[in-house]
This record gives C-alpha cells, sequence and structure tokens, in this order.
C-alpha cells in the first residue's frame, strides 16, 4: 500500500506520523494475518518539495487538482478552512520561490 501522509502535515493529525503508520501496518497484519507493507515515500518531505516533485514529473496539476489535503474530504482546493489544507496553500504560494525550481 502507498500513502501520501508525511509528518509535516501534522497540524494536529497524528494519523500522519511515522509512528502512526507503523502502528496501523502492524494492526493490519495482525487482523488479516498476512505481510502487508505501507510505503510512505513523502513522509520527510515538507510540501515544498512535493509540489517540486510533482512538477519534476510533470504531474503538478494532477496533483493540485486531484489529491486530497483536506480533512473534510474535498479533494484539489479543499474547505478552505481546515488546518492541512492552509499548510498546502502557504506551502503552495512559497513553491514558486523554491531554489529547486528550475
Amino acid at each position: 500500500m502507498i500513502t501520501g501522509v508525511c509528518e509535516t502535515d501534522f497540524s494536529g493529525y497524528p494519523n500522519c506520523r511515522d509512528e502512526f503508520i507503523k502502528a496501523l501496518s502492524q494492526a493490519i497484519v495482525l487482523g488479516i494475518a498476512r505481510h502487508i507493507r505501507f510505503e510512505t515515500p513523502m513522509m520527510w518531505l515538507n510540501k515544498v518539495e512535493t509540489w517540486e516533485l510533482a512538477d519534476y514529473y510533470h504531474q503538478l496539476d494532477l496533483v493540485r487538482q486531484d489529491t486530497l489535503t483536506c480533512y473534510n474530504s474535498i479533494k484539489g482546493e479543499g474547505c478552505g478552512e481546515c488546518a492541512a489544507r492552509h499548510l498546502r496553500e502557504n506551502d503552495m504560494a512559497q513553491y514558486p520561490n523554491s531554489i529547486m525550481r528550475k
């Protein structure tokens, strides 16, 4: 299983922590009695780095429009109210100024 959670999204939501994902994985393995591994390739990236990675692979529009950051389950721009949405918005505003942008 691959999930896009990252600790930089914590914002009070404990399900974004590496510790939580490891515990969840262990609970699921025990519950289904077979091995399953959760991959978290973005766990240690901040949102600016996430935007850079998406842009590098020419998927920035896809990530901006079709991914879910909002804790009110609204894809793309989200609800505009939750802390995760504000984090996404602030980091997107910083992205064009990132030193890695080419």
